[in-house]
């Protein structure tokens, strides 16, 4: 199956004036494309070349460096695993979406585990090795706290976000907004 070429206007989804941060694509947006797309290419083997296509198109790379504050002027290596993240919850979200709770439970353990010191074992999918290098690069520059909080917040998304939105998408359903 054929994928088709979407045209896509940054500024159809970031608008100017929006946010309270400068309207601007910072530097390294090419240099966060190339990156992009060897991690779909090469560490999220698991997925059809067909779905790495589709998330190719979604550039992912530019809201990083949209959403950064003077994005500009912050170094690539700070932006990196910025970007590295956002592609990992995308398709660490749409992998995993469907899943009973208990394997979310099981997972939940294993990938705190990498962002806590795990290296992940060979055999483990793309996104446990993702999540290692990602913590890797957020702990050569950000503070211990920082990182504990990181850590912290995926356990709680995975805990009470996509273990619980996971029920209703097995079914087919949205969860209701009282749950947001």
């Amino acid at each position: 199956m054929k994928t088709k070429k979407l045209t896509i206007n940054p500024k159809d989804f970031f608008p100017s004036g929006y946010y309270p941060w400068t309207d601007e694509i910072s530097s390294p947006t090419e240099v966060m494309k190339k990156a992009a797309d060897d991690w779909y290419d090469n560490a999220y083997t698991f997925l059809s070349e067909e779905v790495r296509a589709i998330y190719k198109q979604q550039m992912l790379h530019i809201a990083a460096t949209k959403m950064t504050p003077e994005a500009s002027s912050i170094p690539n290596e700070h932006i990196r695993p910025c970007n590295r993240w956002m592609i990992w919850m995308a398709v660490f979200d749409d992998t995993y979406e469907f899943s009973p709770a208990e394997e979310l439970e099981e997972i939940e353990i294993r990938i705190i585990s990498v962002l806590r010191g795990r290296n992940p074992e060979s055999h483990e999918e793309g996104l446990y090795h993702e999540a290692a290098i990602m913590r890797d690069e957020f702990i050569s520059f950000l503070p211990t706290e920082w990182m504990e909080g990181f850590i912290e917040s995926m356990s709680t998304y995975i805990k009470y976000g996509l273990t619980e939105e996971c029920q209703y998408s097995r079914l087919g359903k949205i969860p209701p907004p009282c749950l947001f």
